[in-house]
């Protein structure tokens, strides 16, 4: 007699273990699977910077991608990282990209053939600057810029501006107000973010910059040139879905609107 066990028990093995054993198996497969799924997903990159809005693009761009046949992961980064892992070949796309960006910047992206959206150029400037808010009125002034936007910065060489770089994360309110530069440079949806903080809000303060446009630009998605062959479709679903209504709620965000020639 063996205490406190059923005698009829021993030497058998217990149910319960291979039951265990099989979930655990199951469980661990299903897991493999999915993460081999989503390596075999083309990889996006994102400004991260577009932060409350980032739902708006990512929902969009995942439905016209599956809707050619293919899963896509979002990531988001800084410009410069996401160029520097496009070059690298970790990159399959860029969400979107200003017009002529890939000439001037990076060969080895690809348009796809059709304007996402319009999108206003702006410029906050702080209360009693001189300046007019115009590009004619530019020369020689400091103008900051977000860090990775080098399109703006190149504008600003031209115009005759003394462009600024200012890293993510710094409170740009808070350089104007302390005259760090007379002006910053932007689009508008990224203006009505600063314009429309969360901490301004809480205090019950109204912005006080003035905000002029001064370019308007049409933005592109764009792919690495190894995948030329999905552009075709890209654009028919893209102009598909512009149609259908999928981006009116896009087209609706502040000085961001539809480009005239995508009804061809």
């Amino acid at each position: 007699m063996v205490e406190g066990r059923n005698i009829k028990n021993i030497g058998k093995p217990s149910i319960r273990r291979p039951i265990l054993s099989a979930l655990l198996l199951l469980t661990l497969s299903i897991s493999a699977a999915a993460e081999e799924d989503t390596a075999r997903c083309l990889k996006l990159g994102a400004n991260e910077s577009v932060a409350e809005f980032h739902h708006l693009f990512t929902d969009l761009i995942t439905s016209v991608y599956e809707r050619i046949g293919h899963c896509v992961v979002t990531i988001p980064l800084t410009p410069k990282r996401s160029e520097m892992m496009l070059s690298a070949g970790t990159l399959d796309a860029e969400w979107l990209r200003v017009e002529g960006y890939a000439e001037r910047f990076h060969v080895d992206l690809i348009e796809v053939p059709i304007p996402l959206f319009v999108l206003e150029e702006v410029f906050l400037i702080p209360p009693g600057s001189d300046f007019n808010g115009t590009p004619e009125d530019l020369k020689g002034r400091i103008v900051g810029y977000p860090t990775g936007f080098r399109w703006i910065e190149k504008n600003l060489q031209t115009l005759g501006a003394i462009p600024k770089e200012v890293p993510s994360g710094v409170p740009v309110r808070e350089l104007l107000n302390r005259g760090r530069f007379e002006a910053f440079a932007i689009d508008s949806v990224r203006a009505y973010q600063i314009m429309h903080s969360q901490d301004l809000k809480q205090s019950g303060k109204k912005p006080v910059f003035k905000q002029t446009t001064w370019e308007k630009a049409r933005f592109f998605h764009m792919v690495h040139k190894r995948h030329k062959d999905k552009v075709p479709a890209l654009k028919r679903e893209i102009k598909k879905a512009m149609d259908a209504g999928e981006f009116d709620q896009l087209f609706a965000l502040p000085g961001l609107s539809r480009a005239a020639n995508t009804e061809d």
